[in-house]
């Protein structure tokens, strides 16, 4: 066996760790602000979810869902592998569901199991399968836009983002391109005409849904825009797939004489990807936050020139939004880029993290007051 020499070593380990410091050198965030590294030790992070001992993670392409100590952040726990697309996770009375492309799964007092040790055989249980793509066997149809977010309302029913499984069509199956609502085993729709979204989350005073979609494709780099919306009405169309953002008509869908439609509060720039978003009812930020959304900006994929990559926060007054600005970004160098945010949790201590499926990392971003 060859052993290198402890002065190479060394040198390796001195250079590998300025490469990791280096990444996350780039990032900006306010002044007060820090940002640190809360774990590196999970293929893809998307959504996250708090509990009391452990931070649950879902992934897409890994197929894996994670839990992570908060005691010990390092230590990660692979609960599950071989999933499809676990992207969207959620926690109800201690138990934890997993959104998959097709079904949603429940694993019952996990954290309790996983204390005893129980979860090297765990399994979980199928809470409900009759989503539309449970009978839909071409497998590009099937995982196109099928990852999912998933989170329980204030009225303690499970949503569920369901997007169309093409860039722009108009399917039979209604519940396609739609924000599912699930209630006592019933599945309705709470939001249609929505593309493709990938995050939600409700006011923390009116208890309204706002939720990110993302625009087609093969427009053009600046159209159509990516969009956030407010839901005043359960039932509520967007638009999609006949109208894009405010105005702009679809050229290959023309929409059904006396076409009424919801315009988004926000446009974003085309192709920047808003996905996974989070109203902050934390108190550890300044009031200037509180109650206002971070969205994570995934990044585009298909333009010309590269945009997105980076975490916005708006701030909204009486429902609409009064302004929109840079919180976090660095991701995005030129036309180069070394990861892309996809979600954020503000966590119980008012700290906040965001996970980063591109560079396999979950960072954590807190503010200490400078007056003091």
């Amino acid at each position: 066996m060859y052993y290198l020499p402890k002065k190479i070593l060394f040198l390796i380990i001195v250079i590998f760790s300025e490469v990791i410091l280096s990444d996350i050198d780039k990032l900006n965030v306010p002044e007060g602000f820090e940002i640190s590294i809360f774990n590196e030790n999970i293929d893809g992070p998307r959504q996250m979810v708090e509990g009391e001992e452990y931070i649950f993670v879902g992934s897409r392409s890994a197929g894996n869902v994670y839990a992570i100590n908060k005691k010990n952040t390092s230590n990660t726990i692979i609960l599950f592998s071989d999933l499809n697309s676990p992207s969207g996770v959620a926690l109800l009375d201690g138990d934890l569901y997993i959104a998959e492309i097709d079904k949603i799964l429940v694993v019952k007092n996990i954290e309790q199991r996983i204390n005893l040790n129980s979860y090297t055989d765990l399994r979980a249980d199928i809470y409900f399968d009759n989503l539309p793509r449970q009978d839909v066997w071409n497998p590009l149809k099937k995982n196109w836009h099928g990852w999912k977010w998933i989170d329980f309302g204030p009225d303690r029913n499970l949503y569920i983002t369901e997007g169309v499984p093409c860039n722009v069509c108009d399917e039979d199956d209604e519940r396609f391109g739609t924000i599912l609502k699930l209630s006592d085993n019933n599945l309705s729709i709470y939001a249609d005409g929505v593309r493709n979204s990938v995050g939600f989350d409700w006011h923390p005073v009116t208890k309204e849904l706002y939720f990110t979609d993302n625009g087609r494709d093969w427009m053009g780099d600046d159209i159509p825009p990516c969009e956030l919306n407010k839901v005043e009405f359960e039932g509520e169309h967007f638009g999609f797939p006949y109208i894009h953002g405010n105005d702009i008509e679809d050229d290959g869908f023309k929409s059904p004489k006396g076409f009424e439609f919801s315009k988004p509060i926000w446009e974003f720039q085309a192709h920047t990807a808003p996905i996974g978003m989070k109203f902050y009812d934390g108190s550890m930020f300044p009031d200037y936050y509180r109650n206002g959304i971070f969205v994570a900006q995934h990044g585009s994929w298909n333009r010309s020139s590269k945009v997105g990559y980076k975490v916005l926060f708006m701030k909204i007054k009486d429902g609409l939004i009064e302004s929109s600005e840079v919180f976090l970004d660095g991701w995005l160098e030129g036309e180069s880029t070394w990861g892309a945010p996809a979600a954020p949790l503000v966590l119980r201590d008012g700290s906040m993290l965001i996970s980063d499926d591109r560079s396999n990392q979950i960072f954590r971003i807190t503010y200490k007051n400078t007056k003091n």
